[in-house]
């Protein structure tokens, strides 16, 4: 039996830097977002659709970001971990339907102007949050978004440090329960 670990945080927290620091340790890590099938935007009505290049606070108001929880738990049980950990890493407004399938959840936190920082650099896998609108919309959502994190129990960890580190304090929290 697995133990599944929740790696969360706004964008730019390093989620898929973690991601592929944990798979390159031999851990078995999914990014989400990177999954294909787990990730979408839906609508009001919760039915998927297509983000709009020129999607605006206004767009967001009314769509949604979510994970695919079928899928996803079936991507979960398919891992097959050599050291019983399996982490995914990812965030979703939905996150608190899923909780029931993690053993803990671990939020990357990150100042607001580091966060805008990351976001800015071009070898970022992931375009979310280059545009000005999207680092608005982001800055607007980060400290409810933990809130609700913590709400869910997460553990915070600093997510300023060198991966190592951030891995290194996962992973002790990890053992010190």
């Amino acid at each position: 039996m697995s133990s599944i670990y929740l790696i969360t945080g706004p964008s730019g927290s390093g989620k898929t830097t973690l991601s592929n620091y944990l798979t390159g340790l031999g851990h078995t890590s999914i990014d989400a977002d990177s999954a294909p099938g787990i990730c979408y935007h839906v609508n009001q009505a919760g039915k998927p659709v297509p983000y709009p290049a020129d999607a605006d606070a206004s767009w967001w108001e009314t769509h949604h970001y979510v994970w695919e929880l079928s899928r996803l738990r079936r991507l979960i049980g398919s891992a097959n971990p050599t050291d019983g950990l399996v982490f995914v890493c990812g965030n979703a407004g939905n996150i608190d339907q899923a909780r029931d399938m993690f053993e803990a959840v671990y939020y990357l936190d990150i100042p607001q102007d580091s966060m805008i920082q990351r976001l800015q650099n071009s070898d970022r896998d992931h375009s979310f949050g280059r545009r000005i609108v999207e680092q608005d919309l982001l800055l607007s959502w980060v400290d409810g978004f933990k809130a609700e994190m913590l709400e869910l129990g997460a553990t915070v960890i600093d997510a300023t440090q060198p991966v190592a580190k951030v891995t290194a304090d996962i992973l002790g929290e990890i053992r010190a329960h």
